[in-house]
């Protein structure tokens, strides 16, 4: 993997109509950043950003799309490619982001609950499905990141590899909006375990994060997501993006 291949993804959580950020994914821990998200991922548009990670918070605590007009707006004003999650839980929710502009759809939970989804899913959209495996306490995530089940993240990507999943987004949510640093040991193992490239994401908060991160593209790590540090302004997107060329090499 080259350091052209590896990617800095901005990301823009949607909770209410707004842009904001959570910290560990607590909905009462919440940062407003801005009333409008559409402006937001232009801004990132415009400072470069290649890829956009996009978030309907209240469809993952929902269980099904909420922010579902927004998300579609921003994939229709911006001319990079938009990927999504929160709430897509079904072959047609994900069918309606994809008719709709969106070039890739992530399904976190319901990848894990539903028998024969993740096969369907996978043999449906190819390169055009993430699955995310959220973790806490060293089990994956439900219900938004409100539940914990059984199994382990590297069970988690054995499986999602059986099933033919193309890509995963490895994020722990412990980490998640609180610029503490990332977990590389659960990144590295994610990585070895999984057929598939991962993207990571949760607790970014320096540019030495980002290099460590991008130095790992060796292992399948192909791009991490980062939300809070660019928007407490702890280093430029474009800062990160140089930093991340200089790891991957």
């Amino acid at each position: 993997m080259t350091a052209a291949q590896f990617t800095v993804i901005p990301a823009v959580d949607i909770r209410g109509g707004r842009c904001v950020r959570l910290f560990r994914g607590l909905p009462e821990k919440e940062t407003v950043f801005s009333e409008d998200p559409v402006r937001v991922a232009r801004r990132w548009q415009d400072e470069g950003a290649s890829l956009l990670h996009v978030v309907d918070l209240d469809g993952a605590f929902k269980g099904s799309p909420v922010n579902e007009d927004v998300v579609l707006r921003i994939a229709g004003e911006l001319s990079i490619p938009v990927e999504v999650g929160g709430g897509i839980r079904t072959l047609d929710s994900a069918l309606v982001y994809l008719e709709g502009g969106v070039s890739r759809v992530i399904i976190g939970t319901a990848a894990f609950g539903a028998p024969g989804l993740l096969e369907e899913l996978s043999a449906e959209l190819g390169e055009r499905l993430a699955v995310g495996v959220d973790v806490r306490d060293g089990r994956v995530a439900l219900a938004g990141w409100t539940e914990t089940g059984d199994m382990g993240p590297v069970e988690a990507v054995s499986m999602l590899g059986e099933a033919g999943v193309r890509r995963v987004v490895y994020t722990d949510t412990a980490r998640d909006g609180t610029l503490s640093g990332p977990n590389f040991q659960g990144i590295e193992e994610v990585a070895r375990a999984s057929t598939a490239p991962v993207i990571a994401s949760g607790g970014v908060g320096s540019l030495s994060d980002v290099e460590r991160i991008a130095a790992m593209s060796g292992l399948g790590i192909e791009g991490v997501i980062i939300g809070m540090a660019l928007y407490r302004g702890g280093f430029t997107l474009p800062e990160a993006q140089r930093t991340a060329e200089r790891g991957a090499a």
